[in-house]
């Protein structure tokens, strides 16, 4: 997760990540249901109701072309919040938490059924778990960015890397 603005050594590592990695990696790309299936299972997650951050997320995926062309054909967006009880799987993430999310008193997430994109606020952790878990689809292999955080991410998470 980028939670600042990246400086110009940590692209030219993403650069080396993404040149070593993106040869061996194939399209393994979850959509946003099977994301949102995961939290909910995982993490008792739930859903509830935001109008305006739903209507501003649905613009950031429509501003953003990288998001955009995740949409399918003609497709909108269908933006979904959840919230994270702090128990169970969920009480884990409250308790390693970063310094730059001590302030958030509930983690959300907002996943875009419709493309697969999200937000997570309130837990670096929980962005890396659904990176990890989402995948990347063709578009994201062509991007040094993205295959570098799912790389950090499954290195994170315990999974296995790629064979180069």
């Amino acid at each position: 997760m980028i939670t600042s603005r990246p400086t110009d050594e940590q692209f030219s590592e993403w650069l080396k990540i993404w040149q070593e990695y993106a040869p061996v990696l194939k399209p393994n790309r979850r959509s946003g249901i099977e994301v949102a299936r995961y939290i909910m299972k995982k993490y008792k997650a739930k859903e509830y109701e935001d109008a305006i951050n739903a209507e501003a997320f649905a613009r950031s995926v429509m501003f953003n072309s990288h998001m955009r062309e995740k949409l399918p054909e003609n497709g909108e967006p269908d933006p979904k919040f959840f919230s994270i009880p702090n128990e169970g799987a969920g009480a884990k993430l409250y308790e390693d938490r970063s310094e730059v999310f001590s302030e958030v008193s509930v983690i959300t997430v907002c996943i875009d059924t419709a493309s697969g994109c999200y937000t997570v606020e309130g837990s670096e952790d929980l962005w890396d778990e659904l990176c990890a878990y989402q995948g990347l689809d063709a578009m994201d292999l062509d991007n040094p960015v993205c295959v570098a955080q799912y790389i950090e991410a499954l290195k994170k998470e315990g999974k296995p890397l790629p064979r180069k």
